[in-house]
């Protein structure tokens, strides 16, 4: 790893995923799912969990697309379905997949039989505390700040999500920042050499300045 960049508390996977998708997936279907689909979390009026068994893809907001979270098997996304009647968002695989879908009134008998509700809760805890930290990274004081975080959430993430995607697609589908604005900050660094990137992938961050 690059001397610039720390572990990332965000990506790093929830120690409950296992357990949780090893009861769910019982008696599923597994469904082999294209790459670039789009899968929503609510279907006329039903909701859904989806279990990623093999595969990866990132999280949108609907209504503006924004980029909230990647994933790389094994995933389990949904489970703040059981109490809400809609999630705002919806899954978009970036690879061939292996995803179980479940509807969240079988999910919550399953882990009731199973009583599973304190790693449930557990889990949530952990994905609660994720979403807390994103938002710190995307509200910083400047353009840069945030590029500079995201670039260091991206070179953390899994090999499979990084060469699948442009380092400027990734920071502005996450923040919204200009694309123009976004491009100027990386050819920047790149000139200063303190990332290097090929046809826009990122491949290695040297170190990157606290301001620029």
């Amino acid at each position: 790893m690059a001397t610039g960049v720390t572990q990332s508390l965000i990506l790093q996977p929830s120690e409950f995923v296992p357990l949780l998708i090893e009861h769910l997936k019982r008696n599923a279907e597994i469904k082999h799912i294209l790459a670039r689909r789009r899968l929503g979390f609510q279907l006329k009026g039903e909701s859904f969990c989806y279990l990623i068994i093999k595969g990866n893809g990132t999280i949108h907001r609907s209504r503006d697309d924004l980029l909230m979270s990647t994933f790389t098997a094994p995933a389990l996304l949904g489970l703040d379905n059981l109490y809400r009647r809609e999630i705002d968002a919806y899954i978009r695989t970036l690879v061939p997949s292996d995803i179980v879908t479940l509807k969240m009134a079988d999910v919550h008998n399953i882990i009731s039989e199973n009583q599973l509700w304190e790693p449930v809760a557990k889990h949530m805890m952990i994905v609660c505390g994720k979403l807390f930290r994103s938002h710190e990274h995307l509200s910083a004081p400047s353009a840069y700040q945030i590029v500079r975080a995201q670039l260091n959430e991206l070179f953390n993430e899994k090999p499979e999500i990084r060469e699948n995607m442009t380092a400027e697609r990734y920071i502005r589908d996450k923040s919204h920042l200009s694309r123009s604005g976004i491009m100027r900050i990386l050819a920047a660094l790149k000139e200063g050499g303190f990332i290097e990137l090929d046809r826009g992938v990122l491949k290695n961050i040297i170190k990157l300045p606290e301001n620029f």
